[in-house]
Formats: C-alpha cells, structure tokens, sequence
C-alpha cells in the first residue's frame, strides 16, 4: 500500500493544468496506437491482395478413402510435399518419399519438381522431373492423386 500513497502524493501535488497535459498526452498516444492499428489490418488485406495475385488463387485438393475433400492453401513461395512431418502438404503414402517435391512459385505460375523421390512424380499421367502447373492439373504422387485448382472467391475478395 505504500505505492499508492506514494501516487496519491504525487497526484495531490499536481497542478490543474498538469493534468489536463497529462489527459491530453494520453489521448493523443491513444490516437497514433489506433492509427497504427489501423495501419496494420490495412497493410495485411494489401498483402493478402498481392499474395493472390501471385499465387494466381489456386489452391491443392484431395479426395480420401471415405470421400472427404481436402484442401490445401498455397500460401507460400514454397511448398514441399512429401510423407514426413515437417513437409507442408504432409501425405501419409507408402509410396510417397518422405521429401517427396517440391512446387514453387513465380509470376502467377507453379512449377512442380520431383526431388528424386523412389515413384515418381506425375501431372496429368505424365511421369515429371519438373513441369509448369495450370489449374485442373492431376499431380500423382504415389497412390495419392492432387488437384490444382482455383480457390472459390469469398465476398470480400470478390468485392476488392
């Protein structure tokens, strides 16, 4: 308790126009971090924008065993397929090598490149080293078939 008699000291021997500075300061500080927010959440949709734009909104999907769609977002320069855990489109194939490929991105157009994995990798039944994707692309890897497609557009993105 002591800390707060010591405040109420330091309050009590404030002038008037020391604490209407002191509110003013305190506003105003409020004022720049709410900017700076605001700042921010714009600054992502921005870069939320540009990222689909080079990522062309694809993103990868499929089907498994009991008929249940899944999908995976596309969402960085690099995406490594493969059995391991520390890949990011982790497939749990026999087939497929733990780094199994690699799909990367430029200008809007992925590419996807076998990294020397035991089966192969296939686009469209074609066996690949490395290939240029394009929506509606089937990639095989192992027993595991891939679909490259568009992503549905949500309203928002419709709208910017």
């Amino acid at each position: 308790m002591d800390w707060f008699k010591e405040f109420w000291q330091m309050l009590s021997g404030l002038q008037i126009p020391d604490l209407l500075l002191s509110a003013v300061a305190f506003v105003i500080l409020d004022m720049f971090a709410i900017a700076v927010i605001f700042a921010a959440g714009r600054e992502s949709q921005l870069c939320q924008k540009r990222w689909l734009k080079v990522s062309a909104g694809l993103e990868l999907r499929r089907r498994d065993e009991e008929d249940k769609i899944h999908r995976y977002s596309l969402e960085a320069d690099e995406i490594l397929l493969g059995r391991h855990a520390s890949a990011d489109i982790r497939i749990m194939d026999a087939a497929v090598s733990r780094y199994h490929a690699v799909m990367t991105v430029s200008q809007g157009v992925w590419s996807i490149t076998d990294l020397d994995s035991r089966s192969g990798v296939y686009v469209n039944d074609k066996k690949v080293h490395q290939k240029k994707l394009a929506p509606g692309d089937c990639i095989r890897l192992g027993s595991t078939r891939l679909f490259l497609v568009k992503k549905p557009q949500t309203a928002e993105q419709q709208k910017g």
